[in-house]
């Protein structure tokens, strides 16, 4: 499978969700309608609001360990769904120029909470593009053609989200994805002084594997009352 096909069925995946959520939305406006009627009202009222829109500003300690720095958002569009998008830069070198992970990575991703209050396993569909130089202090050091053609992929994700404070406004969040990239990528020799690396060869390959591995800290806002809900 190419990559191409790589985005049209994740693209789909996504388009997919989105109609599943608005025909859940339909179906719970129409539920709280009837609801309204009867005698059960004030209980079917009492769990309505029992969901609060979030809003979650993370950072991912993993990506910190490797002195990559990174901040991700994640807001809840309804109950059991929610989008993210992390952010992660690295432009540095580890102690020496012949040993680095430079890159610049996006990764949005939709999820998907068994759980009303959108906490707890997740599971989640996301799509990636990251421009990238890295070297591991060997022979060669690999960075993408021209600084023009960034990775781009996507894949799936899994993951457990639990407070950490007794007013559950910090969490932790413990994820792991994998998925296909579509790669161009330049190869050269790796030299103290990058300008001396010449060129051996470039080279266009998919990679499967994994793409995303968090153990994030998070600060949470609620969005749907002013003040929070304490």
């Amino acid at each position: 499978m190419n990559c191409k096909k790589i985005y049209i069925t994740l693209i789909s995946f996504v388009l997919a969700i989105g109609v599943a959520h608005s025909q859940e939305v339909g179906a719970q406006r129409v539920y709280a309608r009837t609801q309204s009627t009867s005698t059960t009202a004030p209980h079917s009222t009492a769990e309505a609001q029992t969901w609060t829109r979030q809003l979650h500003l993370k950072t991912n300690a993993l990506g910190w360990g490797m002195a990559i720095a990174n901040v991700a958002a994640e807001i809840d569009l309804a109950a059991h769904w929610s989008v993210a998008l992390p952010v992660s830069y690295s432009a540095w070198d580890y102690f020496k120029s012949t040993l680095k992970f430079r890159t610049f990575s996006i990764q949005p991703e939709v999820r998907y909470w068994p759980s009303t209050k959108n906490d707890g396993f997740f599971a989640g569909v996301h799509l990636g593009v990251a421009a990238y130089n890295f070297a591991f202090d060997g022979d060669y050091r690999y960075q993408d053609h021209n600084r023009k053609t960034p990775a781009l992929g996507g894949g799936i994700s899994i993951g457990y989200r639990m407070p950490i404070s007794k007013d559950e406004r910090w969490r932790v969040e413990f994820s792991l994805g994998a998925g296909g990239y579509s790669l161009h990528y330049d190869q050269f020799y790796n030299t103290p002084r990058a300008a001396d690396g010449l060129m051996i060869k470039s080279v266009k390959k998919s990679y499967w594997g994994l793409d995303q591995a968090a153990v994030s800290f998070s600060y949470t806002f609620d969005l749907t009352k002013k003040g929070g809900r304490r």
